[in-house]
């Protein structure tokens, strides 16, 4: 916008200059061609004799102050020069120190003024009734001095309409961008799972105003409907969970008293149906506490080196029965969050790793420090999943076709990502040529204080 208007200025400079420049040249050939046609006249009724003495007055004649059209005319106020040749190329009159110009018009005639200076005039050279000529000029010192006063004068309102255009639209974008980032800082918050959050306004109903109580309406009707549908999830799973477990104990009963040994492998199975179940609920009512954010309340600087190294001790007699191995590539560092959330977290993430990978894999936890925060690495040399499930596998009950044959319900890695998102962190699975490694990346405990 304010090169915009620097070049809306210099065009309007240029346009104003040109008319200016051409109006002083025309009023100055106006009065060039007027005293051509009077001395012309004057030579058609009296001759060229006549013509002589005319010359030789008017170039000795002291012209009126007002008259000149320069500062720089001489003490008598002249502008105006004058040179008669007869026929044969002789200067009999005028007292111009010029060479004569071409015939006709000539816009650049140099000559020497009255102080010993050069100048340049413009002039016509006319020829005369039986030979001769007649040139007329004027100083073009006028035409200099207003082409450098409208440069001036130019410069001064560029500079001025630059500079106040600059500052406005400067002063505009921090404005706007202030205004975005408050709003871009809401927005990030809320795809990152805080639907509580809502974008600022003053209550002036300017334009960012009606936009962020538009965007916040939108965000009410999606956070009520979010909450119907989690409390639909969790009322389920509740009122499940009562018959569920009375039933569970009547089948403990039936198989304390089985008699057969195929009815009391029957029952357990039953049995273990229903603890699966149970599980399947207590997950779903776990998941919706932590996506309800209340855990918040209970965050508390935690040892994230010394969390992992707990996880990895209670998980290595499982890696080591497996056949796999675990290894950590940690250091010291502290977050906000809660322990038992983040232990949960890389527990659903190992409990993955002993399931869908074969015999001889590899696992690693490392740490890394990053500008944001501390990224936690889980990395495996298995066969890893699609690029085209890597987000779907976040999602409540998803499975991938070959996990269809092994146990679980698709909520580990929900839950990973709802425990992510209660801290602030940012969960993905990062692209690898072999094997899976996810990623979460944690705010740093003290930029959180």
């Amino acid at each position: 916008m304010a090169l915009a208007s620097g070049l809306i200025v210099t065009l309007l400079g240029l346009a104003t200059y040109v008319f200016v420049h051409e109006e002083i040249e025309r009023q100055i050939n106006q009065r060039i061609r007027i005293e051509a046609d009077v001395l012309l006249a004057h030579h058609r009724q009296h001759g060229f004799a006549a013509l002589v003495d005319l010359v030789n007055t008017l170039d000795h004649r002291p012209g009126p102050e007002d008259e000149s059209y320069l500062e720089g005319a001489d003490s008598r106020g002249r502008d105006m020069g004058y040179i008669v040749t007869d026929a044969s190329g002789r200067r009999r009159a005028g007292s111009l120190k010029a060479s004569v110009p071409r015939s006709g018009w000539s816009e650049f005639v140099p000559f020497r003024a009255a102080d010993g200076t050069s100048a340049m005039a413009q002039a016509i050279n006319t020829p005369l009734p039986g030979g001769g000529r007649l040139v007329v000029a004027a100083d073009r010192a006028i035409v200099d001095q207003m082409d450098l006063q409208l440069l001036a004068l130019f410069l001064c309102a560029f500079a001025l309409i630059l500079a106040v255009g600059t500052a406005a639209v400067v002063g505009l974008g921090r404005l706007v961008g202030a205004r975005l980032s408050t709003m871009e800082d809401s927005a990030e918050a809320i795809m990152a799972g805080d639907l509580s959050r809502r974008m600022p306004h003053n209550g002036s109903g300017e334009e960012f105003d009606r936009l962020a109580m538009i965007l916040n309406s939108m965000l009410d009707r999606i956070q009520s409907l979010m909450d119907n549908l989690r409390q639909v999830s969790c009322d389920i799973a509740h009122d499940l969970r009562t018959p569920l477990s009375r039933l569970r104990g009547r089948l403990e009963e039936v198989e304390r008293t089985a008699a057969e040994p195929l009815q009391q492998e029957r029952l357990i199975l039953a049995i273990r149906e229903a603890d699966d179940l149970l599980n399947l609920f207590s997950s779903i009512l776990a998941i919706s506490e932590i996506e309800g954010r209340s855990v918040r309340s209970r965050f508390q600087a935690v040892d994230l080196a010394e969390t992992i190294r707990e996880i990895a001790e209670a998980f290595r007699p499982a890696f080591d029965q497996a056949g796999k191995s675990l290894m950590l590539e940690i250091a010291p560092a502290t977050i906000l969050g809660d322990r038992q959330l983040i232990q949960r977290c890389l527990a659903n993430l190992l409990d993955n790793v002993l399931a869908h990978t074969s015999p001889g894999t590899a696992a690693t936890i490392a740490m890394e420090k990053r500008d944001k925060g501390i990224a936690l690495l889980i990395t495996d040399n298995g066969p890893g999943i699609p690029d085209e499930d890597r987000e779907r596998v976040f999602r409540r009950f998803a499975r991938l076709d070959r996990s269809r044959s092994t146990s679980g319900y698709g909520l580990g890695l929900n839950m990973v990502a709802a425990i992510a998102v209660a801290h602030d962190a940012h969960v993905r699975i990062l692209p690898t040529a072999a094997g899976m490694t996810v990623e979460i990346v944690f705010p740093a405990g003290e930029r959180r204080a």
